[in-house]
């Protein structure tokens, strides 16, 4: 039976509302005006409840099951959950997740979002206009942003379509098809998608892959995957290195730049001392603040002494994003339109102005040369991922140093190249660590001895290749890698 709506209306001279509806009376109808606020929201919120109504129906056990788990991981109650998701206009996304051959993946958000219109079939309590609520959502990520908690199921087989029949045997198997993951971006996205994988490398590592782990072959793809996910880590990790190292400078809120846009405006505030001294201000504290990050770069670097190649790419990265940022802010309106108005007045700032562009000149260009060639040596020796490949491609490692030796006015010392020389040489170090120690899995005692044994005769081969190849390009290593892995074990 349907539900009976009673629609009041204020009478005029204070009287009692008087019903409009009455379950035992006629409509009475006052105006046109009330007949269209009656149809335009009692009806449709009726309509909207019914179809809420009909979407809780629609929910099986399976629905149930993964409201349990939101609600579990989000410290909320299951109740809860299924209100926020009967929300939703349509269940749709469900079917596809369960049905076979459907969707692998399944995505809810957590976070402040807008109110619902009255088309999710529910009144929520007043609230400011525009003003937004925590609240569960299904979303679409590649159209979210998201600022919160993502969690998403994923199906590890889609062959089999989830069902009132098989439910009862996931739930007692502990998720063995159904798997949650959960991504908090509450401090940050980078940070989040971090944890994430964080908690998904340690139990690739402890995979058992098959027949995949009883092939050479096998094992290079299984190599070759964990490395594209570390890969993917770095790549975050270089993001927010990236948003880290540009440098912002003041932000002038006192002066209207818009009374600067020609050359004789530009004279006008020449002519004007106060505007000239606030001017000369403006422009010192960016000197000052470009300073610090010129001393930074010439203070001496604390670094591990087992500190690699990328360590140093991600220092000269660092650098020239930091040198990039202020040569966007010197070339921006605003800053051309102070250091024209103090040259037009002649001001003593200039000439200390111009210095300083001059030396962040010669900086941004050494630190981006240094980018190029140290992005050149680490194509050629970081993507190596096999001891045996290092080998046959020592040769090229060396031949990249010599190139960056000739060319490089920063590494053209004896003191640059033998520090670069020492990272390169740390980084087979460390590839050589995770290639006996099987990535860090297993210590050299839990092993096979002769497979032990032929992991040190390829390291072998790789010491006398590296030793070999830099005595005939007269430029032999300081230290040997053979040297640094002893002392790295005593």
């Amino acid at each position: 039976m349907a539900e009976i709506i009673t629609v009041f209306t204020e009478t005029s001279h204070g009287d009692k509302p008087r019903p409009l509806f009455a379950s035992n009376a006629p409509a009475v109808f006052t105006s046109a005006n009330t007949i269209a606020i009656v149809y335009n929201t009692c009806l449709p919120q009726a309509k909207y409840k019914q179809a809420r109504e009909e979407r809780k129906i629609l929910l099986t056990p399976a629905h149930k099951y993964m409201f349990e788990l939101l609600a579990h991981r989000l410290y909320l109650e299951p109740t809860a959950v299924e209100e926020f998701i009967l929300d939703s206009s349509s269940l749709s996304p469900f079917d596809n997740f369960f049905s076979e051959g459907g969707n692998a993946t399944i995505s809810f958000v957590y976070q402040e979002a807008a109110i619902p219109g009255i088309e999710c079939g529910r009144l929520y309590p007043r609230t400011t206009t525009g003003e937004n609520i925590l609240r569960l959502f299904l979303a679409n990520m590649s159209q979210t942003c998201l600022k919160g908690i993502c969690c998403f199921f994923t199906r590890n087989r889609v062959d089999i379509a989830v069902n009132l029949e098989n439910i009862h045997e996931v739930r007692q198997s502990r998720m063995s098809n159904f798997t949650l993951i959960c991504l908090d971006a509450l401090d940050g996205l980078v940070k989040g998608t971090r944890n994430v994988f964080n908690f998904v490398l340690p139990a690739l590592e402890a995979e058992n892959w098959g027949v995949l782990d009883k092939s050479r072959h096998g094992q290079q793809l299984i190599q070759n995957f964990k490395d594209t996910i570390k890969h993917c880590l770095c790549s975050l990790d270089d993001i927010q290195m990236r948003n880290e190292s540009i440098v912002h400078l003041n932000t002038v809120t006192d002066i209207d730049f818009s009374t600067l846009a020609s050359l004789d405006d530009m004279k006008v505030a020449a002519a004007d001392c106060d505007m000239v001294h606030r001017l000369e201000e403006i422009l010192m504290q960016w000197y000052k603040q470009i300073e610090e990050v010129l001393k930074e770069n010439d203070s001496i670097r604390k670094e591990v002494d087992s500190a690699g190649l990328l360590s140093e790419l991600e220092h000269w990265e660092k650098m020239s994003l930091q040198f990039n940022s202020i040569i966007n802010h010197i070339k921006g309106p605003e800053c051309k339109a102070v250091v024209m108005v103090l040259h037009i007045r002649r001001s003593k700032m200039i000439t200390k102005w111009r210095e300083l562009d001059a030396r962040l000149t010669d900086l941004t260009n050494e630190a981006k040369d240094n980018v190029k060639y140290l992005d050149i040596l680490e194509k050629v020796f970081c993507y190596i991922l096999f001891i045996r490949t290092l080998i046959i491609n020592m040769n090229n490692v060396i031949d990249a140093i010599q190139m960056i030796y000739s060319v490089s006015q920063y590494y053209n010392t004896s003191k640059s190249i033998t520090v670069l020389f020492l990272k390169v040489t740390n980084q087979m170090v460390t590839a050589c660590r995770s290639y006996i120690t099987n990535n860090g899995t297993c210590l050299i005692w839990e092993q096979d001895a002769k497979e032990i044994i032929k992991k040190f005769q390829v390291m072998m081969i790789l010491i006398k290749t590296h030793i070999a190849i830099s005595i005939s390009t007269k430029r032999p290593c300081q230290l040997t890698l053979f040297c640094i892995y002893c002392r790295s074990h005593k």
